[in-house]
């Protein structure tokens, strides 16, 4: 049988695991993916969790084309973004980090139907293959991955212990965080029943019910309305020449591609000084937002401040015959709630103070979210590459700053592991070592912080590649 090659870049350690376990199938990039993205959702507990939502920009080898959809957060119609006052908490998290926990910050998840399109238009292995891994996985047990654990020390206690059913299932990580086991049963079997009943029993079947039935005894909003007619938004993309990379994204609702354009935008012969362009940005940001579109107005004028979770994991894959996937997806920080009957953490991104500092979103009912994510396809004039990374509002800075890299002269794996920034949104600056142009203003941190996102790139150019970032794990693979 011929074999297809296949490239894997993630910041989630057991997706090269998963790619492993079906590369005797001969997979192609969309299946890789599926089975990269579902167990991430099984193993990287908090950082992400199984109702989780995203974005997918990809290229279609077959046609030639470019495509984006957005699978983000939808708010439930009877949301009024005043009611979980009382689950607001603090954790010692990335410094500091306030947030709601309970069922009724569940927002309505699009993470299946992204999947869905992926499976349907481009795999080539049976769907019960393609979840095999995580499957097992998730009955037999699985240490957790050190995303996890960073997470775990700050939030396990206050965010995933009050919940009876969460404190049961996660008790022997909680006596032993270094070496305790996960096991999910019932999450093993929802994810077997969807792999029989296809991804769409999420929202209108079985797994649909359950979810629901679980947030109205937590007080969650949404209904089986919500679930039924949640829409992908497909297509909404832009391009954008930078230097010799075509660039396809996200041009909006999700507010990420367009900062990366934005910062590169600054970039001229005359001022060729990404940290200045980033510092402008921000200058710019107390007078008009037209390139974001008006939802920017309920956020009070402060970008820094859109999902700020670093609850996100990058996913990319490429193949032989010229299929390209990057897809960026997160849940919150987690709402506390596992759900009984199916295994599936909960999101709380309506719980995500962050979001509007004036009100938790405010009336934003039946509205989708906005967020940072921005996977985007590069066309060069070698081929074809992916580029997406985590990291909340660093995840523009960090994208921007390899794709100047490289059309400087550094090889990808050069362009990533360069000393990366960060402009605050009060202006400050946040640098690693070695970062040129550090000064006493500056903020030094760590080599590789994982506050700086995590790059991951893969790519057709000549051959498969893949790289991924130090900063958050640096998983890999090929074929």
């Amino acid at each position: 049988m011929f074999t297809v090659n296949v490239s894997l870049a993630s910041t989630a350690e057991y997706s090269s695991k998963a790619a492993e376990s079906i590369k005797d199938l001969n997979p192609n990039a969309a299946d890789i993916l599926i089975t990269s993205v579902i167990t991430s959702m099984v193993t990287d507990l908090g950082v992400v969790s199984p109702t989780a939502s995203g974005l997918l920009t990809f290229y279609d080898g077959e046609r030639n084309t470019t495509h984006t959809v957005d699978g983000y957060f939808v708010a439930p119609k009877s949301f009024n973004g005043n009611d979980h006052e009382e689950h607001r908490i603090s954790m010692t998290y990335g410094g500091h980090v306030e947030t709601c926990k309970g069922g009724n910050t569940f927002a309505v998840p699009g993470i299946y139907k992204i999947l869905d399109i992926v499976y349907e238009r481009y795999a080539s292995l049976p769907l019960d293959k393609l979840l095999e891994y995580p499957i097992k996985i998730s009955k037999e047990g699985f240490k957790l991955t050190q995303p996890t654990k960073d997470y775990f020390i700050h939030s396990l206690k206050p965010m995933f212990m009050w919940h009876e059913y969460s404190k049961s299932t996660l008790n022997n990580v909680y006596e032993d965080l270094e070496n305790g086991i996960v096991k999910l049963d019932k999450l093993s079997d929802t994810l077997n029943h969807m792999s029989i009943e296809g991804f769409n029993d999420f929202y209108i079947g079985d797994i649909s019910k359950s979810i629901i039935q679980t947030l109205e005894i937590e007080g969650g909003h949404a209904t089986a309305d919500d679930f039924v007619n949640y829409q992908l938004i497909e297509e909404s993309k832009f391009n954008y020449q930078y230097k010799n990379l075509n660039l396809t994204g996200h041009a909006g609702p999700s507010i990420g591609g367009l900062m990366v354009l934005k910062y590169l935008n600054g970039l001229t012969s005359e001022s060729d000084d990404l940290e200045q362009a980033l510092k402008n940005v921000y200058l710019e940001r107390q007078n008009k937002y037209e390139f974001f579109g008006e939802r920017l107005n309920v956020i009070n004028n402060e970008i820094s401040k859109i999902s700020q979770s670093s609850s996100t994991i990058q996913v990319n894959t490429s193949d032989e015959n010229n299929f390209h996937f990057s897809i960026t997806f997160s849940s919150g920080y987690g709402s506390g709630v596992l759900c009984k009957n199916t295994g599936m953490y909960f999101n709380n991104s309506l719980g995500e103070v962050e979001l509007n500092p004036q009100g938790f979103l405010g009336d934003t009912r039946g509205d989708r979210l906005i967020s940072n994510m921005s996977p985007l396809i590069i066309e060069t004039n070698d081929g074809i590459c992916t580029i997406g990374s985590p990291g909340a509002d660093r995840i523009s800075s960090a994208i921007a700053q390899v794709l100047k890299n490289f059309t400087d002269g550094d090889n990808w794996k050069e362009a990533i592991n360069k000393p990366r920034f960060h402009v605050n949104s009060d202006g400050g600056v946040r640098a690693e070592p070695g970062y040129k142009n550090i000064n006493k203003d500056t903020t030094v941190t760590e080599p590789f912080d994982m506050y700086f996102g995590g790059v991951c790139v893969t790519g057709n150019t000549n051959e498969i590649f893949s790289y991924g970032d130090k900063r958050r794990g640096n998983t890999s693979w090929k074929n």
